[in-house]
């Protein structure tokens, strides 16, 4: 039990889907509160492959949104400021597109128009969020140029979409689970928790460069430290499983290796941010090789997201 305050506390944002999916794993009234999941009339098709595709792409959203504000960061601080633009035109693109694919289908991304209420619902709710966050995010793509004044905006923007998509994956896990008996509930708040991974490298590195510009490089710090611990985790739970918030054991040899793979990756990853985590203010050189080295992390995290559900 101390194990699950831990993560779920301080920081309800950076840990919101694990203390929604506790709610999701024990009995309660939720159930009622999604009847319509169950009782909607419209005809189901889809599969347990797409229903993972769906959470997998939905999750890959929260990643999206702190990788923009990762990029962002790097370029007011002009760190690999080509690469950095690359990635945050790349991201935006990415976000537009997925956004309206989890709701009219894409036949390139396997995925059909999105039918359950619940899942429609919350994805809407994103829709005022993410409109504030896309404009700053379209100036700078139009601009090239990100001032270091407008990074707490931007981060703030950031993190208020963060918070209604983590909303939106929990729920489409859970709706898919209910609605689709070849769906089960653990594998849908594993690949949960897993893409929730992919966010967490970004967002890990979005901090500590914060932190080198911020009016309070502190709290950036703090926030810094509950990423990090919530990476360490959450990757614990998906290799061993974590019965009590309904995170399932890696279920194949393949997926454990992956995810061992990420536990190497991450490694110097963490030394370099352990330190920011701790108050020091990052150089230059050190937020470069940390954006450097969270790029395999990441996409080694998001080959394992995708081999659930296979």
């Amino acid at each position: 039990m101390l194990t699950i305050q831990k993560l779920c506390a301080p920081n309800y944002l950076a840990c919101m889907s694990f203390a929604l999916a506790m709610t999701a794993a024990t009995p309660s009234g939720a159930q009622n509160n999604d009847q319509a999941a169950t009782d909607n009339p419209v005809e189901l098709t889809i599969d347990v492959a797409e229903a993972s595709r769906k959470i997998n792409i939905a999750g890959r959203q929260r990643m999206l949104s702190q990788r923009m504000a990762k990029a962002a960061c790097l370029m007011a601080n002009d760190i690999s400021f080509a690469t950095a633009y690359d990635q945050l035109t790349q991201a935006l693109s990415l976000f537009e597109r997925s956004d309206v694919a989890l709701r009219k289908g894409d036949e390139e991304l396997e995925l059909s128009e999105e039918t359950l209420e619940p899942v429609l619902d919350a994805l809407s709710a994103i829709d005022a969020p993410w409109a504030s966050y896309q404009a700053i995010i379209n100036d700078g793509v139009t601009t090239g140029e990100i001032g270091t004044e407008a990074l707490a905006d931007l981060d703030d923007a950031s993190l208020s979409v963060l918070k209604f998509m983590n909303i939106a994956v929990f729920k489409s896990a859970r709706a898919y689970a209910q609605a689709f008996e070849d769906v089960p509930l653990g594998l849908a708040i594993t690949i949960d928790v897993a893409g929730r991974q992919r966010m967490l490298t970004q967002k890990a590195v979005k901090e500590a460069c914060m932190m080198a510009t911020a009016d309070d490089p502190d709290l950036h710090a703090d926030r810094l430290a509950e990423t990090v611990d919530l990476f360490d985790l959450s990757l614990d739970a998906l290799r061993d499983g974590y019965e009590d918030v309904g995170v399932i054991a890696a279920p194949s040899r393949e997926i454990d290796r992956k995810l061992s793979d990420v536990a190497d990756l991450w490694e110097p990853v963490k030394a370099i941010l352990d330190r920011a985590a701790e108050g020091e203010i990052l150089s230059m050189r050190e937020l470069s090789q940390a954006a450097r080295l969270s790029e395999p992390l990441m996409r080694t995290m998001d080959e394992a997201v995708g081999m659930y559900g296979n």
